[in-house]
């Protein structure tokens, strides 16, 4: 459980994503967490196969370019362009699917499902969280 929803700093973004709690996190917090501001780090965890709530930043990602596309926030649009452009030499295929499919929704929105995006769909298929 998050204790103080006021501190979302890439520091404390890290130390609760290496916590090796069986406890699913909480909505206000990955609500928090998923800003364009923090692409770059919720990609970099999502990465890291040994990351005890890969699952749920993988959730967070999906739900960060649906959001992103669902809204038409151009600016963020961009900056996913570059994160999907970082993440699609991964060697790993849960990631890919995520590019693959974010390439597939930024192309064409009449393919948005807000249960897959936003409710965490693609991510659970993927990557069924563990408790």
């Amino acid at each position: 459980m998050i204790k103080s929803f006021s501190i979302t700093s890439s520091l404390s973004i890290t130390k609760w994503a290496y916590q090796k709690s069986k406890q699913k996190s909480i909505p206000e917090w990955d609500e928090l967490i998923t800003i364009i501001d923090n692409a770059d780090l919720l990609l970099t965890l999502a990465l890291d196969q040994n990351c005890p709530q890969r699952a749920s930043i993988l959730k967070c990602l999906y739900s960060l370019v649906g959001t992103s596309a669902s809204k038409h926030f151009e600016g963020d649009i961009a900056k996913i362009n570059a994160l999907l452009e970082k993440a699609k030499s991964s060697p790993d295929q849960i990631i890919l699917n995520w590019v693959n499919r974010s390439r597939m929704i930024l192309g064409d929105l009449r393919k948005f499902d807000y249960t897959e995006w936003c409710q965490g769909g693609f991510s659970e298929k993927d990557l069924p969280m563990v408790y």
